[in-house]
C-alpha cells in the first residue's frame, strides 16, 4: 500500500465514521432541509474536484454537536506537536528524507526538518500555536512569549517560512490584546473588526486572483512578501479558470516555471474558489462571516471558538489549510447556528 492508498483509506474509514455518528443523531424538518441542499453542493464538488477536504469539514460539522472546543484544542496541540518532532528527530536520524530547498533569488537555504516543504512545517507551527492560543485565552503570559519566541524563530530563522511567521506575530498580538481587555470591554470592537477582516480578506484574494499583475509596484512587492503566492494563484486562474462545482487539478499537466507540477495555492481563500468551486466556496464564506456576526449581534462576546476564528481568518490569506478542520478546529464553530436555528442567542456552555 503506497501513501496516496493509505490517504484515501483514512478518508473513507473517517467518512463512514462520521456519517454513523449523523445517523444516529435527530435533526429538525429545516435542519434536514439544509443539510441536503448543502450537502447536495459539496458532494458535487467532491466528485469533480477529486477534494475531500470540504467533504469531511462538513461532515465533522453535522457530527459535532455539543463539542468540547477545549478538548478539541487539546488534541490538535498535542498531536501536532508530536508529529513536528517525530519528523524531525527521524529526518536527522535518516528514518526519512531530510530536504533542504533552494529558494534562490538571494534567499537563503530553507530546511524542511523532513516535511515535504518547509511550508507545510510552518504550517504545523501555527496549527500549534492557535490550539495553545485558544487554550490559554486570556491568559497569555512570559512563558508563552518564550513559546511564541522559539516557534518564530523556527519558522522565520530556520525554515524561512515568513507568512508563518507573521502568523504567529499576530497570534502574540491578538492574545496579549484580549488578556489585557480580560474583562471583554472590546469584545464587540474586536468582533467587528474581526468581521471586516475576514470580508476584506476573502474579496481581497478574489480580486488579486483575478486581477494580478506584476508590472503594478504594490503588487510586485507583495508578491514578493509572499514568496509569489499572488502570481501563483493568479497563474492558476487564467490557465484552468473557476467552475461552479471545482476542478480536478490531479490532472494539471504541466511544471509552472520549473518548480511546480502539482496545485499548489497558498491562498486559502483562492484555493477553494479555484479547487472546490464557487458555490461551495461561497456557502462557506458565508457560513464564516455569518457566526462572526452572529457572535457581535447575538450576545456581542468574545469567544474562544470565534477567537481562534478571527486567528484563521488572517492566516487564510497566506496558508491554504486554514479552512482544513484538522488544522483551523475552530471551524467546528461553524455547525452552531445549524443546531441553533429556533434560538435567539447561542448556547454559551457549547
Amino acid at each position: 500500500m503506497n501513501i496516496g492508498q493509505l490517504y484515501l483509506l483514512i478518508r473513507i474509514v473517517s467518512t463512514l465514521v462520521l456519517g454513523v455518528r449523523i445517523l444516529v443523531q435527530r435533526f429538525q424538518a429545516k435542519q434536514y432541509a439544509l443539510c441536503l441542499v448543502v450537502g447536495s453542493c459539496v458532494l458535487a464538488s467532491t466528485f469533480i474536484s477529486g477534494s475531500w477536504n470540504i467533504l469531511l469539514l462538513l461532515l465533522f460539522l453535522i457530527a459535532g454537536r455539543e463539542v468540547n472546543l477545549r478538548k478539541i484544542a487539546i488534541c490538535v496541540l498535542c498531536t501536532n506537536v508530536a508529529v513536528i518532532f517525530l519528523t524531525v528527530i527521524c529526518a536527522n536520524n535518516g528514518i526519512i528524507k531530510k530536504t533542504t530547498f533552494i529558494a534562490g533569488n538571494g534567499m537563503p537555504e530553507r530546511q524542511a526538518f523532513g516535511f515535504t516543504h518547509p511550508n507545510l512545517f510552518g504550517l504545523a507551527v501555527v496549527t500549534a500555536c492557535c490550539a495553545y492560543a485558544v487554550l490559554q485565552y486570556r491568559k497569555f503570559g512570559w512563558k508563552d512569549l518564550l513559546i511564541y519566541g522559539v516557534a518564530f524563530y523556527a519558522c522565520y530563522e530556520l525554515a524561512y517560512s515568513r507568512t508563518s511567521a507573521i502568523s504567529i506575530l499576530l497570534i502574540v498580538f491578538l492574545s496579549l490584546f484580549v488578556t489585557i481587555d480580560k474583562h471583554g470591554r472590546w469584545d464587540k470592537l474586536i468582533l467587528v473588526l474581526g468581521s471586516l477582516a475576514f470580508l476584506g480578506l476573502s474579496l481581497f484574494s478574489i480580486w488579486l486572483m483575478v486581477y494580478f499583475k506584476p508590472s503594478i509596484s504594490w503588487m510586485s512587492n507583495l508578491n514578493s512578501m509572499m514568496t509569489g503566492r499572488l502570481d501563483l494563484m493568479h497563474h492558476y486562474f487564467e490557465t484552468y479558470g473557476v467552475h461552479m462545482f471545482g476542478f480536478d487539478f490531479s490532472k494539471m499537466q504541466e511544471n509552472y516555471r520549473g518548480y511546480y507540477d502539482t496545485f499548489i495555492c497558498d491562498n486559502a481563500f483562492a484555493h477553494v474558489v479555484l479547487e472546490s468551486g464557487i458555490v461551495v466556496a461561497a456557502l462557506l464564506f458565508l457560513a464564516y462571516e455569518y457566526v462572526l456576526l452572529r457572535g457581535l449581534i447575538g450576545y456581542g462576546e468574545l469567544t474562544p471558538e470565534l477567537f481562534g476564528l478571527i486567528i484563521f481568518a488572517f492566516v487564510a490569506f497566506s496558508e491554504s489549510g486554514a479552512f482544513w478542520v484538522c488544522v483551523n478546529f475552530c471551524l467546528v464553530a461553524l455547525a452552531e447556528p445549524f443546531f441553533s436555528l429556533y434560538s435567539k442567542l447561542p448556547n454559551n456552555n457549547k
